[in-house]
C-alpha cells in the first residue's frame, strides 16, 4: 500500500490529473509542489516522522500545511511544537528556531522538494483523519477541498 502523500497527490498528477481543481484556487499540482516546499522546510526546521504540527490557518493555507505534514509523515493536528498559524504579518510558522513567515519556509524548501514517504507507520492514517479529515477526505476521492 502506498503512503497516505501518495495517494493524496502524487497519485491523481501521474494518472493524468494534474490540472484538476484540488482546491478553488490550487490545481493539484500546484497543491503537489507547493505542499513538497513546505514539507521540505519543515524538516529543516526539525520536523521528523510521527511529530505532531499545529495547523491553525484557513482555505489553501491549511490544505498546503496540512498535505506539507502528511508528505514527511508529521500529523497535522491542532497544537505541536511546530506551529503554522496566522500571524500580525500573514501566515507563518512558529518554531523553537524562531517565527518565519510561512512564504519563506517553502521557498527554503524548494531547493530539495519533499516527496512522499514509501510507506506510513502504523495508525497514521487514523491520526491525520481525527484532526484534517475535511482536507484529507475530498483529495483521495480525487475532488477539491472546501
Amino acid at each position: 500500500m502506498a503512503s497516505l502523500g501518495f495517494d493524496l497527490l502524487d497519485r491523481h498528477v501521474i494518472g493524468g490529473g494534474a490540472d484538476d481543481p484540488a482546491t478553488s484556487t490550487l490545481t493539484f499540482a500546484r497543491l503537489l509542489e507547493r505542499s513538497s516546499f513546505l514539507g521540505s522546510g519543515l524538516r529543516m526546521l526539525g520536523v521528523q516522522p510521527g511529530d505532531e504540527v499545529g495547523v491553525q490557518v484557513a482555505g489553501d493555507d491549511r490544505v498546503v500545511a496540512v498535505c506539507a505534514c502528511i508528505r514527511i509523515g508529521a500529523v497535522p493536528a491542532p497544537d505541536g511544537a511546530v506551529v503554522v498559524a496566522d500571524g500580525d504579518a500573514g501566515p507563518e510558522v512558529r518554531s523553537a528556531e524562531g517565527v518565519h513567515p510561512l512564504d519563506l519556509v517553502r521557498q527554503a524548501g524548494s531547493g530539495d522538494a519533499a516527496t512522499a514517504l514509501a510507506g506510513d507507520a502504523d495508525g497514521f492514517r487514523d491520526a491525520v483523519l481525527a484532526h484534517a479529515a475535511d482536507v484529507v477526505e475530498p483529495l483521495l476521492a480525487r475532488r477539491p477541498v472546501g
